[in-house]
């Protein structure tokens, strides 16, 4: 460390302040200048105050790139708080941090070993890095999505030839389960492999209750990648970085990596969020999480009391032994009330004026945090509530009979890959109707979000079972993430 751990400083937003207060004006970047030349609405939007702080990396501010001031302090004393070697800040979510790992990890025509619910992110990362994917095989349940991948399978995946440059696993998954990680980074620090955590839903972890699941830098991960905005209330795109005390990628590497996609105007709004949110989390952080606990327990045992709910707990649950999941994210079966995911999600937005974090064919997924607004969860209990009681009366739709027993909603088949990721998002692209791209190499991204799984990736050939699915989630309403929003046609290599 090069300075003195002190948690109860905050050095980004310290630097900021200090440095709106000396009185100085800006004849440089941002435009605005401190709000004097500012749409009327970003001061409404920002406040004056948060205007004055939005200063851009200078050397009174320090850098994100070879930082030498508040900034490398405030990533000290992150990287204490969570138990890490090194942190770095983001500023452009874990998208940024995902594809930085990968670049400081896979060497451009190496092997990514990864289970096949990853985010978009990692589609990205393998682009710019030149990595192709290995999938390693795992179960996927109707009540809770994709199960963690075990030793057995990921070292199977990393014994073949090519050998992996480097594992990536996403956990906590969307719907909250993480599997313990401690064999599996064993099975990866026995063969040298760098084990890559996106976390990006599992900040909060190192401050919840004991029996909650471990966060991955304390199990054994070399890097981890979490987005702070999702769970610890910084603001939206923000994030951080962790590598492991015992990792096997040095941290030079990855800020080295990371200074080829970062951006030289990075959001120190942002940056000062992440810093008070960690001074924040050190002094409450652990007492907000138990309360958000209880009350996230009480709240379940009154779903669960409703006729056609049922909330998912895997406690007890042989096909999830070794699995735990996020007590804050709580993941509502309504298959049991006629009623589809996106039903329910639609009813309760419009009747109820509640959001939910995703739906699928069976589930809704909330998430909670600690000091949720009381009257929004008594609305979100009527609004559930009101589906139980109408499971009876013919007013949902209960067309899922057929559609729960096709294994190939829970996972699809995984398309054959014709060719690397990077090779076909550089390649030359026509544009054809999807039901005519059966047999044609991918040359974009098509998934549904959320969850932002892809169902085909760039270089995945197309295949009619991947068109039958698209095709049964258009019709319940899921939305597509595609270049055509309609997904009625889709780019493939020329």
């Amino acid at each position: 460390m090069t300075y003195k751990i002190d948690q109860e400083r905050a050095p980004i937003y310290e630097t900021l302040a200090n440095y709106a207060r000396t009185g100085i004006y800006g004849f440089h970047t941002p435009g605005h200048k401190g709000g004097r030349f500012a749409a009327a609405e970003i001061t409404e939007l920002v406040g004056r105050s948060g205007l004055a702080l939005d200063l851009p990396g200078m050397t009174a501010t320090d850098n994100t790139f070879h930082p030498t001031g508040c900034v490398r302090d405030a990533q000290e004393l992150a990287a204490e708080l969570f138990g890490a070697a090194a942190t770095f800040y983001l500023s452009a979510g874990s998208t940024l941090g995902i594809a930085t790992a990968l670049m400081a990890a896979a060497p451009q025509g190496g092997t990514v070993a990864l289970p096949r619910n990853i985010h978009r992110s990692v589609v990205a990362g393998l682009v710019l890095s030149g990595a192709s994917p290995r999938f390693v095989p795992h179960e996927v349940l109707p009540e809770c999505g994709a199960l963690g991948v075990t030793p057995v399978s990921l070292a199977a995946a990393l014994d073949s030839e090519p050998k992996p440059a480097a594992v990536l696993l996403t956990r906590p998954s969307y719907y909250g389960l993480a599997r313990d990680l401690e064999d599996v980074a064993a099975v990866c620090h026995e063969r040298r492999v760098p084990l890559i955590v996106d976390e990006a839903h599992g900040a909060h972890l190192h401050f919840l209750p004991p029996g909650s699941p471990q966060p991955a830098i304390a199990a054994g991960a070399d890097l981890a990648v979490q987005s702070c905005h999702k769970t610890l209330g910084s603001l939206v795109g923000s994030a951080q970085l962790h590598v492991g005390r015992e990792s096997v990628i040095e941290p030079g590497r990855v800020q080295e990596a990371l200074n080829f996609l970062q951006t030289t105007s990075p959001s120190f709004l942002l940056l000062a969020s992440l810093d008070v949110m960690r001074r924040w989390m050190w002094r409450e952080g652990r007492e907000l999480f138990a309360a958000a606990v209880e009350e996230a327990r009480r709240l379940e045992d009154e779903i669960d009391s409703l006729p056609g709910l049922k909330v998912f707990r895997p406690e007890g649950d042989p096909r999830l032994a070794g699995h735990r999941r996020d007590p804050l994210r709580v993941v509502v079966n309504v298959s049991g009330t006629g009623w589809s995911g996106y039903e329910v999600e639609r009813y309760l937005r419009t009747e109820f004026r509640v959001e939910d974090e995703m739906a699928d064919w069976f589930n809704v997924v909330y998430i909670l945090s600690p000091r949720d607004d009381a009257g929004a969860t008594q609305r979100l209990l009527a609004g559930l509530r009101a589906i139980s009681e109408q499971h009876n009366t013919g007013a949902g739709t209960p067309r899922l009979a057929e559609d729960a027993v096709s294994s190939y909603l829970l996972q699809p088949p995984v398309p054959p890959l014709a060719m690397s990721p990077r090779a076909a998002a550089l390649a030359n692209k026509a544009t054809v109707a999807l039901d005519s791209a059966a047999g044609r190499t991918c040359a974009e991204m098509v998934m549904f979000y959320p969850p932002g799984i892809p169902l085909l990736m760039p270089g995945e050939m197309v295949t009619r079972e991947t068109i039958e699915v698209c095709r049964k989630l258009l019709a319940a309403g899921a939305h597509p993430y595609a270049s055509d929003p309609t997904l009625e046609t889709v780019r493939v290599v020329e």
